[in-house]
């Protein structure tokens, strides 16, 4: 985000005439969070509508009498993005740091990639450590010295520390009970190889078989539920608006989210923050592009080493790097 003024005002209570870059393509009446000197507000997309990267001109108070914001399409060495104060590795508001499709970027041997085609519940294991949340999908919570949930920071909430834990005893629990409840094989070029089985051994191939399918099916939904609760949070995190699918929501506020109500305190919402219909068709119909389209956002590979066998995937990685400055929804 770059700033110019053009003088100063006496009337600091006076709205201030702020010009802002359109972070996406968006219709009329929807609303994004921008930051202006460390305040956060909302700006209302105009009548009409505005595509990607058109400039419109938004009421701020107090400051100067005019200025020109960029709420988004942030360069990586803006002192507005988000990460460890290095312009070199900050995180991007308002904006994907690149698109979906970059998955191979840094190469198909890189470490992300590797995690998130090969074992993805150790990557989002990583990603929900990097963002604070618990193994489920929970935000953590702060304070400040006045007991207060505030920007400041002082952290109230541990449990983020066992999420890498957790889900890899989750992962462990699952290999194992799907190795102890063995299916029988059927011999597949032998149309009648199950009617030749015996009384007792078809009792037990329905009965083994119908517990791996559920322990698939509940293991499957939780790292999907996963995954769709920790992108909305990215999304809400960084004031990165939806693209796609707004069509889906058929005259309703994307702001709200599927869930309604912006999703606090919604029990189909445990992050509390909107969930979009773009973060469920993301995670749907393309999970590994998902997943490593939030490792990169969160982290410029370029000048970080990432790693498979630590808890957040980066080598040498701060506590606070990804969740500066978060607000708590």
């Amino acid at each position: 985000m770059t700033v110019k003024d053009y003088g100063s005002s006496s009337q600091s209570t006076q709205p201030t005439n702020v010009q802002v870059i359109a972070p996406a393509t968006l219709n009329a009446g929807y609303t994004f969070d921008a930051v202006y000197e460390g305040n956060t507000f909302t700006v209302t997309v105009p009548d009409g509508g505005v595509v990607k990267g058109q400039r419109f001109i938004v009421p701020f108070i107090p400051t100067a009498e005019a200025t020109i914001m960029e709420a988004s399409l942030l360069p990586l060495n803006s002192p507005n993005t988000r990460g460890n104060g290095m312009g070199e590795d900050s995180i991007p508001t308002g904006v994907w740091r690149d698109s979906l499709c970059d998955c191979c970027k840094f190469g198909p041997c890189h470490p992300s990639f590797l995690t998130a085609l090969c074992c993805r519940p150790i990557i989002i294991a990583q990603l929900l450590t990097r963002m604070k949340m618990t193994w489920l999908a929970q935000r953590t919570r702060f304070r400040n010295s006045n007991s207060n949930l505030s920007d400041s920071r002082t952290e109230i909430d541990q449990r983020w520390r066992s999420t890498f834990r957790n889900i890899i005893l989750v992962l462990v629990f699952y290999s194992v009970l799907m190795m102890v409840v063995p299916v029988p094989l059927l011999d597949p070029t032998n149309p009648n190889a199950y009617d030749e089985l015996s009384d007792v051994e078809k009792k037990t191939y329905f009965i083994n078989s119908s517990i791996h399918s559920a322990l698939s099916a509940l293991f499957g939904f939780y790292f999907f539920y996963l995954m769709v609760q920790l992108r909305a949070t990215f999304r809400h995190v960084y004031s990165i608006p939806e693209e796609n699918c707004l069509c889906l929501y058929c005259g309703g506020n994307p702001r709200d989210g599927i869930c309604g109500s912006g999703g606090d305190g919604n029990r189909l919402c445990s992050a509390g923050v909107p969930v979009g219909v773009e973060d469920v068709c993301c995670v749907m119909f393309c999970p590994l592009c998902t997943t490593s389209q939030m490792a990169r956002h969160t982290v410029d590979y370029e000048y970080r080493s990432a790693t498979c066998c630590n808890s957040v995937g980066v080598t040498k990685y701060m506590d606070d790097e990804a969740y500066e400055g978060i607000e708590n929804g």
